[in-house]
């Protein structure tokens, strides 16, 4: 779990397929209402994602709170961009990665099959849910009409106030850049991940009880290829494939890695083991001002004024190859 930097409400919500929790991001008690930001071209257009893989295409996956709001397996030819048009009453709890080397459909991919709703999985089953990702809880247009219910507080609609994140915590598969269009002085206007690479996905991880491990994942039908890197917690805790260690973020052997809390308080977290570990290291070098580990003192939780647009860039796998 990532820590907030806002007042508000995580509320998890469990995907089986994915073995994974979706983080909802609404706000509780918030601030004052943002500033709303000039009108943009296109108004309802809030989130662009492009792929700025020059050399094939990628395909677009995501749910939100409304699991077939959109299109699902969208592809993008390189160099293209789509543009998701966000409802004026806000849409709660959305999630938005890149899938590579698919099949016509946009499934059987190497990188992002992880499963989740409206989306399958390969025949072996879904592959760990280390994607790179960008996440958000888009507020309700001032002046709309009408807003949406706020799932994680229903006797309240949702605000005017987008509240997003990006985060390495549970590893990467793409490298990546958000650039934030609109006024928004309490989030940083460009997250720069374009450096990720797979290459720098460390081999030889030390995570304490279990020794030293490597955080590559492979590809099931061919060791040589890395198709994601795990965080030291992803490693001790996912299972799909084979690859993980399959213990709970509770257990001796993974809770210094993955803080939970209680047991684990913010500042025996950041005291901890996984501050120093390879992965850890390369985060903040490779994706700088971007959370590593459940505490890190990277951006965590940002908020916009709804209206706000998010331009995502996907890039290629870099280091793929063995």
């Amino acid at each position: 779990m990532k820590k907030m930097k806002a007042a508000g409400i995580l509320l998890l919500l469990g995907i089986v397929s994915m073995g994974l929790c979706v983080a909802v991001f609404m706000p509780q008690n918030a601030d004052a209402p943002l500033t709303p930001p000039k009108a943009l071209t296109g108004d309802s257009v809030r989130l662009r994602v492009t792929n700025g893989c020059r050399k094939e295409p990628l395909w677009l996956a995501n749910f939100a709170f409304q699991t077939a709001f959109f299109p699902q397996d969208i592809k993008l030819a390189a160099g293209a961009t789509y543009e998701f048009a966000i409802p004026d009453q806000g849409l709660a709890s959305t999630r938005f990665w890149a899938k590579w080397k698919c099949d016509a459909a946009g499934n059987g991919c190497k990188i992002g099959q992880s499963g989740g709703p409206g989306e399958s999985c390969l025949p072996i089953g879904c592959a760990p849910p280390v994607d790179s990702k960008f996440e958000a809880t888009f507020g309700c247009l001032p002046g709309a009409p009408s807003c949406e219910v706020n799932p994680s507080l229903p006797s309240e609609l949702l605000g005017p106030t987008d509240w997003w994140d990006v985060s390495q915590v549970d590893g990467w598969t793409l490298p990546y850049n958000v650039e934030v269009v609109g006024d928004c002085p309490q989030s940083p206007a460009v997250v720069d991940c374009s450096g990720l690479s797979l290459d720098s996905c460390p081999e030889d991880d030390d995570l304490g009880r279990t020794g030293k491990q490597s955080l590559r994942v492979h590809d099931p039908e061919d060791s040589s290829l890395t198709v994601g890197c795990y965080s030291p917690c992803a490693k001790l805790t996912y299972s799909q494939w084979g690859q993980g260690l399959g213990y709970t973020p509770e257990a001796p052997e993974a809770r210094d890695f993955c803080c939970p809390t209680p047991p684990i308080d913010p500042e025996q977290c950041s005291a901890g083991p996984v501050v120093e570990t390879k992965f850890v290291k390369a985060v903040h070098r490779l994706c700088p001002g971007v959370y590593g580990y459940a505490y890190d003192d990277g951006m965590g939780l940002a908020q916009c004024p709804a209206g706000t647009r998010y331009d995502v860039t996907f890039y290629c796998p870099v280091g793929a190859e063995a």
